[in-house]
């Protein structure tokens, strides 16, 4: 058995769980345990996908937060998988790979990375000193360099699916205040422990929608770069940019991709922005519930007016609720069309790191 090295943390085998079950929503595996798994739109649950609300969410049985009317994070997953492939060949070729791979040590590709690796900032700088100045190296260093920042944009869509799920299953399942019979009537609002909780996941839900646009930024300048010089180590050419930064690129400004700046991506830098700097998108994070005939018909959460992506504003008033927007239906349309852009904005980067394959 090969011995442990001693800078790194962690198992040589890794565990995977299964689990299956005979119920299934849209193809994945669900417990059985939850009565209404549907978590809808309008704060209601459901035992099975309403015709007005082909859009809602469930768990499978692993415990994932899936949508019931699309796999988008799945399709973005798929094309990421060979995007890195890509990344891979255009950096390393495949003899490289196959020579070097194996002798390359763990601390090349995790140190400064992963949690994994014990190695610290000043022990990595000793490592790198007592290598021979190699091309091979480098190469292999700026692979994981550049491949981290799309590992980046797959953690950060994995995490939105998940906190945009957790957002559905507290509006749809907890008890935000215990009404009175003769309180059910109307419109009510209440602010709690669960509310506070559901506006943080809304929060951060626009804060990483953000962040996926810097990391798209910082990706397709790795991949319009050409000539890299192997025998030093090559820094990043967008470690730094930010979305801002987006008129380096050649494919600023595409249809279709996240590079155009109109409203869908002034909405989400707005909100952010606002959160960011305010500390909150509303401080005033309630959640409102219509009551008819005594009975729940409907939960929301409003966001204050906005026009053209941007918030209605007036000298020191910055919040007005004129237009009733309620976020909780118009979230997943606004998922699907950065979905949609953000697919079309990987699809170019992989396509110009295919044609970089090295012979």
């Amino acid at each position: 058995m090969p011995r442990k090295s001693d800078l790194r943390r962690g198992y040589s085998k890794i565990s995977i769980q299964t689990a299956t079950s005979p119920k299934k929503i849209s193809g994945w595996p669900v417990s059985l345990e939850d009565d209404k798994p549907i978590k809808n739109l309008n704060g209601r649950p459901s035992r099975a996908i309403q015709p007005e609300f082909t859009s809602a969410f469930f768990k499978d049985i692993q415990g994932y937060w899936r949508r019931t009317d699309t796999s988008v994070d799945v399709d973005f997953d798929e094309l990421c998988v060979a995007t890195h492939g890509h990344i891979r060949r255009s950096i390393v070729s495949d003899v490289e790979f196959m020579i070097y791979h194996d002798r390359i040590p763990d601390w090349v590709h995790m140190a400064g990375i992963e949690p994994e690796s014990r190695v610290t900032k000043q022990r990595f700088e000793q490592l790198l000193a007592r290598s021979q100045p190699d091309a091979v190296l480098h190469k292999f260093l700026y692979l994981q360099d550049v491949q981290g920042l799309l590992t980046n944009l797959q953690r950060t869509s994995a995490q939105i699916s998940q906190v945009v799920g957790e957002f559905y299953g507290i509006l749809n399942d907890s008890v935000f205040y215990i009404y009175s019979p003769n309180e059910r009537v109307g419109f009510r609002s209440s602010v709690s422990a669960a509310t506070a909780l559901l506006h943080a996941h809304l929060e951060t839900t626009f804060v990483r929608l953000r962040s996926m646009l810097d990391y798209a930024v910082k990706l397709a300048l790795e991949a319009e770069c050409t000539g890299a010089d192997f025998s030093k180590i090559v820094k990043l050419r967008g470690a730094s940019k930010q979305y801002i930064d987006k008129k380096e690129l050649r494919i600023n400004g595409k249809e279709g991709t996240l590079f155009v700046k109109d409203e869908l991506i002034w909405m989400i830098s707005s909100i952010r922005d606002r959160i960011v700097h305010d500390g909150h998108l509303d401080i005033s994070a309630r959640v409102y519930e219509n009551f008819k005939r005594a009975r729940l018909v409907e939960r929301f959460v409003l966001i204050p007016d906005m026009t053209d992506g941007r918030f209605d504003t007036f000298k020191n008033r910055t919040n007005f609720y004129g237009r009733d927007l309620k976020i909780n239906y118009d979230l997943p349309k606004i998922l699907d069309e950065f979905y949609r852009r953000l697919l079309r904005t990987i699809g170019f980067i992989h396509d110009a790191y295919a044609a970089k394959r090295l012979s």
